[in-house]
């Protein structure tokens, strides 16, 4: 009787440790799905750093084009001077080397979608608190202003 007990203790035993062990191997294989589709995300974002968020996917840039560049002075006098200049910083960044700091489809997709990159994008999460938390206003410019606006800055880079 007393080997009956104790093999039925061995027994349970063994069936609880398979039982763990299976457990184990469930919350394991979940934890992979979860880290799986963590670098997904990862991915993602990664494909998409550079050119920000909006509908610019890719911009030919050829000769500079001197009417656009006419067009993109007047629309930055007229939109952006009052917190930019082109070498020093004012309410926002000097803007001079814009160009050589960011791709061109980042440029015009945060003049196109500003609102939703500063919430998005980190990197303008730390601009924006560099300068003492004041985020740049939606311009609410169509997508030819945005490409006069990035000549201007091309023709301004040194």
């Amino acid at each position: 009787m007393k080997t009956l007990y104790i093999l039925l203790f061995v027994f349970a035993g063994l069936a609880v440790i398979i039982y763990a062990g299976e457990a184990n191997k469930s919350l394991n294989g979940t934890t992979m799905a979860l880290n799986k589709i963590d670098s997904v995300k990862v991915k993602k974002i990664k494909q998409n750093k550079g050119i920000g968020i909006g509908p610019v996917k890719k911009v030919k840039l050829g000769k500079i084009d001197a009417n656009l560049v006419n067009e993109g002075k007047a629309l930055f006098s007229d939109k952006c001077s009052a917190c930019h200049s082109l070498d020093e910083e004012v309410e926002g960044p000097a803007l001079r080397q814009i160009t050589k700091q960011s791709k061109p489809e980042y440029i015009m997709n945060y003049l196109l979608n500003t609102t939703e990159m500063q919430k998005k994008d980190s990197q303008l999460k730390e601009l924006i608190k560099k300068y003492n938390g004041e985020a740049m206003p939606d311009l609410g410019l169509k997508e030819p202003q945005a490409r006069a606006l990035l000549e201007y800055f091309r023709s301004a880079a040194r």
